[in-house]
């Protein structure tokens, strides 16, 4: 199978064309330059591309692009083959404004984008790097392709000059019913930036008004918002050691939270050594009646306080509540439902790493399907009257494929949601500090770890909801008493300011 490339230049260049041939890997692939030099709409150009090409996969591209990979197309060919995409870019979205801006809301954006302008060379990096195509609603201009029988509408020939030719191409087909996507086979280099001008305004205005209603009905169109979809495997895991494992549930009223986080473990942890202890604080009569029913019919130890205070539950449940052969400790909080065997991919990640590990932590992710954690961030803001301020906040969060794909060792922390260490190294670091009002202990006691010399861990491949129901941030859920104590434990400890990433706001 073979691969066709429209291209329109205002002058041929043969150097170009003999590159697009050399780095696609494909011998016979098809390269029609349109050439261009009185500012022919692309739509009309990309048209006759379509119509004139002989393969059913044609690739448009601007011709100030660099191929960084060899076999490109025929990378780009096994996508379409292996899927039911009819259209794939190198970059998009999976939001699609009122406005138009497809680009608006950069958590929503997926792809990766090399530049090269004036010198300066940058990456846009849009989300993280994916084996497989992520599916959007719109692609970009710089380069994509489309599957010529699975496409349901060509270009719009009412859109004039070098703009929305290929918003409207992408969207408009994914409207229509074609799946569209952004696939990470193509890696190149763009040699400009993307500008606007009047006739981009133009051109946003009437794709607007084209979209403002879906094709053929009063329904409106947009905004178009797709739930993204959780990656992950499910992995088998052949433990030499297995490490009994006891999860520690603080709760309060709430059973259906309760229940459902415990149903997650007995549905999807296949680990064979794992006990579950709830720490009831206070619930009423109703509730705790049927947690003790639930927690006797499931061979979960129940534990009742008539108190609420994070740290010192956990603590005391360590120090006074554990099995003598407990090896790890799972802090779980009760909205917590594991998606796949959180627990197994947890402890062979401790496992791997037994002698430096501190903590282990897992991919969280709210209801909508957006990231609420992939491990803490320690982000540095420096102001235009270059004021330093520090922001702790948690990797990827409110994106949607914007985390590590691979396991991380020596990251910042994670949250004590759900996060794992052994109980020998957490009660030779004194515990979670207590003296924090609501929340951040787990920031500080992650820290503590790195000064301990002990390398946290993130497990890409652990993935859980978290039905957290509020942002938490300094203004909000978390007290400025405990914002302040855990950013005053970072400044003040120097080995701890090189973790610290500097942004500009």
């Amino acid at each position: 199978m073979s691969l066709s490339v429209v291209i329109s230049t205002k002058s041929i260049d043969p150097e170009f064309k003999q590159h697009v041939k050399k780095t696609s890997g494909i011998k016979d692939i098809e390269i029609l330059m349109y050439e261009n030099p009185n500012g022919t709409s692309l739509t009309e150009i990309y048209n006759k591309g379509l119509s004139e090409t002989t393969n059913n996969v044609v690739v448009f591209c601007h011709d100030d692009i660099i191929f960084n990979k060899k076999r490109w197309a025929v990378k780009l060919l096994e996508d379409f083959n292996k899927t039911d995409y009819g259209i794939l870019g190198v970059a998009g979205s999976t939001y699609m404004a009122p406005n138009g801006r497809w680009w608006e809301d950069q958590s929503k954006m997926v792809g990766i984008v090399k530049h090269s302008k004036d010198g300066k060379t940058w990456t846009s990096k849009y989300s993280s790097k994916f084996d497989v195509p992520i599916e959007t609603c719109c692609v970009d201009g710089v380069f994509f392709a489309c599957h010529k029988e699975r496409i349901t509408n060509t270009f719009d020939e009412e859109f004039k000059g070098f703009h929305f030719y290929d918003v409207d191409f992408s969207f408009g087909n994914y409207v229509g019913g074609t799946k569209v996507g952004v696939t990470f086979s193509v890696e190149l280099t763009h040699k400009s930036i993307g500008m606007t001008n009047d006739e981009w305004e133009k051109n946003r205005r009437q794709f607007t008004e084209k979209y403002t209603f879906k094709p053929g009905t009063e329904e409106p169109c947009l905004p178009v918002k797709l739930k993204s979809e959780i990656k992950y495997e499910n992995r088998e895991f052949n433990f030499k050691e297995t490490p009994k494992v006891e999860v520690i549930i603080p709760n309060i009223n709430n059973f259906k939270l309760l229940s459902g986080c415990i149903n997650s473990f007995i549905t999807n942890s296949k680990y064979p050594n794992i006990k579950i202890t709830v720490a009831d604080t206070g619930s009423d009569e109703v509730n705790i009646e049927k947690i003790t029913n639930y927690c006797e019919s499931n061979n979960v130890k129940l534990i009742k306080y008539d108190y609420y205070h994070f740290e010192e539950i956990n603590n005391d449940v360590v120090k006074n509540h554990l099995d003598e052969d407990t090896e790890l400790l799972l802090f779980c909080n009760n909205d917590i439902e594991l998606i796949n065997d959180c627990v197994s991919e947890m402890v062979n990640l401790y496992n791997k790493n037994k002698n430096s590990c501190g903590t282990i932590g897992a991919r969280l992710y709210f209801d909508d399907n957006t990231l609420q954690h992939a491990g803490i961030d320690l982000l540095g803001t420096v102001n235009n009257n270059n004021q330093f301020g520090l922001r702790i906040s948690h990797k990827g969060f409110k994106s949607e494929y914007n985390y590590p794909v691979t396991d991380v060792v020596g990251a910042i922390g994670n949250t004590a949601a759900l996060q794992m260490i052994s109980k020998k190294l957490f009660i030779k670091l004194n515990y979670f500090p207590e003296y924090y009002v609501d929340s951040l202990s787990d920031v500080e006691f992650n820290l503590k770890c790195t000064l301990y010399n002990k390398k946290n861990c993130f497990a890409h491949n652990a993935v859980a909801y978290h039905f957290e129901s509020q942002t938490r941030d300094v203004k909000g859920y978390i007290k400025q008493e405990d914002y302040v104590r855990a950013t005053n434990y970072v400044l003040s400890n120097k080995r701890l300011l090189n973790k610290i990433k500097i942004v500009k706001i």
